[in-house]
């Protein structure tokens, strides 16, 4: 626990052990709705690459809605592009501020709150209901770890109180929107939802691994209790030993149990969009200052180190099994939600934050175009419009300048996955269409489909190590071409690299990220 708290300092004061400063593109250029359309459209995927979210009842995804919202945190300034008025469910990007309520209500002591919720990465997924070796969830942003931080608020929500209206009023707070409000029916539709050939569904099973752990204890028990019925009832189920009756404690646990549950669902029920998010994610990276960007005042809505221990945590385990490569790699920390949102902040940039969405997930529940906007913008050397004439500064007695910063041209960051795979089946014969397609698996007794990308020789990963030779034809064009089936990809399609025979060795190309 010591050292989740000297890492929690560490944030606080801005150091950040294994994360590159360097940036890809080095010319300065200005963050305005021009470039972040560029980078939209630059990432776009091969549509039916990745896959809506899934056994969520109720959710409406739509696929080809895509929004970008990134924050100035010292002005409070938002610039936005795309669908950012688009309200989708919040899923997994409630944990976070269920987990700020949490250590809230506990007191304010991010240590208290740890005993019970761990801050660890963990290579699962977010679904799975493994304990770390101590007994407890390994963070809070797996739904075992954020059902407990809402058994947590049940517990320690005064009486009298509402312990999911604290919530409600925490987000709106937060984002800085009191009309935020929860798909009531998208949350009842995940509390009764089990699937058709289980006895009862994940969340419950999770439900179910907490409670035979023993996280809740007596002493807590009975002070939820005494909220829920009151102490003339508690007093009335209470052994002359002072403990609950065994049959009360049951009830109570089962209670409890619902309780959490049903706060989780609708907490992860809330629609917000991405402006909304920027918001939530410029607190935690201020140390829980908010910025009014119209009068240009600050004040402190939450104490800085539960939103520094926030932060952390969301930095760490905030994108599941992929959150380290999206820290050290990307240069991002934040959380990702199943209805295709992200947010976090962008740690190539002092003072931005970011918030995205896009509904197609990738194999591990985060949002792929997402997280690839997010890693573009960190290459960039961005410049914020207030900031765009050249300033000039002191800096060790020196004095510096600060470059012109300019427009970043229309399809300056290359074609998309998407306009690559469109060239390359179109240049595909019909006979290699038809030879691929049939090397394709077949899953549910559906024929797989595809998509094709092109190398790069700067990736890691080796085609002819890591694919399978399908086949060798000429395109259109007469270009003579390999075409290798990549299986371990698990996206929605299956993976066809194309080697072109004329740009150099087949065992030394790799495929473009």
């Amino acid at each position: 626990m010591a050292a989740d708290l000297l890492h929690v300092r560490n944030v606080s004061e801005g150091a950040r052990e294994g994360v590159s400063p360097s940036t890809v593109y080095r010319k300065p250029y200005v963050l305005n709705a021009a470039l972040l359309n560029e980078v939209i459209r630059s990432r776009a995927s091969p549509v039916g690459k990745g896959r809506p979210v899934q056994g969520i009842p109720g959710t409406n995804p739509r696929a080809e809605k895509r929004a970008i919202s990134v924050m100035d945190t010292r002005t409070g300034k938002i610039v936005s592009v795309g669908d950012m008025h688009h309200r989708f469910s919040q899923q997994s990007m409630s944990k976070p501020v269920a987990m700020a309520l949490a250590i809230q209500l506990m007191g304010g002591q991010p240590e208290r709150y740890g005993r019970y919720v761990g801050m660890q990465a963990s290579a699962l997924p977010y679904n799975d209901a493994t304990l770390a070796p101590d007994g407890r969830p390994f963070n809070s942003s797996v739904n075992i770890g954020a059902l407990a931080t809402w058994m947590l608020i049940q517990i320690h929500t005064p009486p009298g109180s509402d312990p999911f209206d604290g919530f409600l009023a925490m987000m709106k707070s937060l984002t800085r929107n009191p009309w935020l409000a929860v798909n009531e029916a998208m949350a009842i539709g995940e509390f009764d939802f089990c699937p058709p050939d289980q006895a009862m569904s994940c969340n419950r099973r999770l439900l179910a691994t907490l409670d035979a752990s023993g996280f809740v204890d007596d002493d807590s028990l009975t002070i939820y209790a005494m909220r829920k019925h009151g102490k003339a009832v508690v007093d009335a189920n209470s052994s002359r030993a002072g403990g609950l009756t065994p049959e009360f404690a049951v009830s109570c646990k089962r209670a409890l149990s619902e309780d959490a549950f049903l706060s989780y669902c609708r907490a992860c029920a809330v629609m917000v969009n991405t402006e909304d998010m920027a918001n939530v994610a410029a607190v935690f990276r201020s140390g829980g200052m908010q910025v009014d960007a119209e009068h240009g005042t600050r004040r402190q809505i939450l104490p800085a180190a539960i939103a520094d221990y926030v932060r952390c945590s969301n930095d760490i385990s905030g994108s599941y099994e992929e959150s380290e490569t999206q820290f050290r790699k990307n240069a991002f920390g934040g959380k990702t939600g199943v209805d295709g949102g992200i947010f976090g902040s962008l740690y190539r940039h002092a003072n931005l934050v970011v918030a995205t969405h896009h509904a197609d997930l990738n194999p591990a529940g985060n949002s792929g175009e997402g997280q690839k906007w997010i890693s573009t913008l960190n290459k960039l050397n961005l410049v914020l419009p207030s900031a765009r004439r050249a300033t000039l500064g002191m800096a060790s007695g020196l004095m510096r300048a600060r470059p012109m910063a300019g427009q970043l041209p229309s399809r300056a960051l290359g074609p998309s996955p998407r306009e690559v795979d469109t060239t390359l089946q179109s240049e595909m014969t019909p006979e290699t269409r038809r030879a691929l397609t049939n090397a394709m698996p077949v899953i549910d007794g559906v024929r797989r489909d595809f998509y094709a990308k092109a190398p790069d020789v700067r990736k890691a990963k080796d085609v002819a190590v890591d694919g399978t030779h399908v086949l060798l034809a000429r395109d259109i064009h007469g270009r003579m071409k390999r075409y290798y089936h990549m299986s371990r990809d698990r996206h929605a399609l299956e993976k066809i690299v194309v080697v072109d025979e004329m740009s150099g060795s087949v065992t030394g190309a790799r495929e473009r990220d």
